[in-house]
């Protein structure tokens, strides 16, 4: 699992590799044997995995975190901080797209540099890159990337490779700097200024990345994150495909639309679009629409299905909202009980208080006599264990908040 991105990174010199799934800890680990200069390590949940590679570049190493595009949102708190303080040794945050969730809108939130890649060779030569541009201008990049095949792995090929390197025997080093490191609102604007020159030079490098790709053919344009959308367009199209996407190299994206008479932009989110100067040739492509359209509202055994798509836990105060507002729709609040103890618990306490009425789902597979617990503790007792998730449907007319625990993966 993700053995080629593991192998890349390693190959990359980094130092600290902090994941989320055992199983690419353990192959990480079996890929640096002999390898004294590398450690990966798994931990409970994004935000952490993100907090430690943070920490270890602000002691010199260089480090990557490695994360699903969809739990990179649960990470956003120290994210957003992370481009004012910056780093010393360079920091990749790979956000695997494991579905169609995609990673994009974050950067021009935040002002973190963002690659997009879609296969292994595209991913190599983003993290060499990225990593350059991470120590260059001390800041993170975001690598959105896709799961790809490791070659046969030699821990020593690539002790070879990496002996006298700058980076093998780099140590940690720790530089008191409160006006940086502290980022109180005293130091904050000093610290923007910083990095707003930071990513309008980053955004000149950008305009010479060899992973963007122009090619010219005809009066009618595409520009593109993914090359994947082409069998929507004719083959005839002229296409700007860019990897960049924040922060966008403009110099070349309006050199392409000022010579045609029509652009089309294929993007999941306006992550691109958002950032053109001008747009009067612009217009949204067919791809893009397509993949990201309305869809359908998800309905179990005749309740309106809410899922944590805001972070962990999110379901539930998302649910509290939808009752609020309709108070006669049937509503049913799914999570999971890593996600209840990691920000689900405050939400509840928040339902009980304004008096919200919805029936939770909480998938436990370990932590059940826990949860009751603590519901015990908050005074709830209105609380069901289910041996199947079919018997969802016997709760539907429930009028009061109601917990219902099931073994299961959602």
């Amino acid at each position: 699992m993700h053995e080629g991105i593991c192998e890349t990174l390693l190959s990359h010199d980094t130092q600290l590799l902090y994941v989320t799934n055992r199983v690419v800890e353990k192959a990480a680990n079996k890929m640096a044997a002999g390898h004294p200069a590398f450690h990966c390590e798994a931990s409970i949940n994004e935000k952490i995995a993100f907090e430690l590679a943070l920490a270890g570049s602000w002691v010199s190493k260089r480090t990557a975190c490695l994360i699903s595009s969809e739990g990179f949102y649960d990470a956003l708190d120290p994210l957003m901080s992370s481009a004012y303080t910056g780093v010393v040794g360079g920091f990749l945050i790979i956000a695997v797209q494991e579905n169609d969730e995609e990673v994009t809108p974050i950067g021009i939130f935040s002002k973190i540099p963002i690659l997009v890649t879609e296969d292994g060779d595209e991913f190599k030569a983003a993290v060499e890159y990225g990593y350059y541009i991470s120590e260059k201008y001390r800041i993170p990049v975001i690598i959105q990337a896709v799961p790809f095949e490791g070659a046969e792995y030699s821990a020593q090929r690539t002790a070879h490779r990496t002996e006298g390197g700058k980076n093998v025997n780099r140590t940690a080093e720790f530089i008191k700097n409160p006006p940086r490191w502290a980022a109180t609102p005293k130091f904050r604007y000093a610290l923007h200024k910083e990095l707003n020159e930071k990513i309008e030079k980053i955004r000149s490098e950008f305009e010479e990345y060899a992973g963007n790709k122009k090619i010219i053919k005809d009066k009618t344009g595409l520009i593109t994150d993914k090359l994947s959308c082409l069998e929507f367009y004719d083959e005839d199209v002229s296409l700007l495909k860019i990897s960049t996407v924040y922060p966008l190299p403009v110099k070349m994206v309006m050199d392409f639309i000022n010579g045609l008479n029509e652009v089309f932009i294929a993007e999941t989110y306006p992550a691109m679009e958002l950032q053109i100067p001008e747009r009067s040739k612009v217009m949204k492509g067919i791809a893009g629409m397509s993949r990201r359209g309305p869809r359908p509202e998800e309905t179990i055994y005749g309740f309106h299905v809410v899922r944590d798509k805001l972070g962990p836990a999110s379901s539930i105060n998302m649910a509290h909202g939808i009752k609020k507002c309709m108070p006669e729709k049937k509503v049913l609040a799914i999570t999971y009980e890593d996600f209840f103890f990691h920000s689900g618990m405050a939400a509840f306490v928040n339902t009980l208080y304004n008096n919200s009425s919805y029936v939770l789902l909480v998938f436990a597979n370990n932590k059940e006599e826990e949860i009751k617990q603590i519901l015990q503790g908050f005074g709830f007792y209105n609380y069901f264990h289910l041996d199947n998730i079919s018997e969802v449907e016997r709760f539907r007319d429930a009028r009061e908040m109601t917990v219902l625990l099931c073994r299961g993966i959602g």
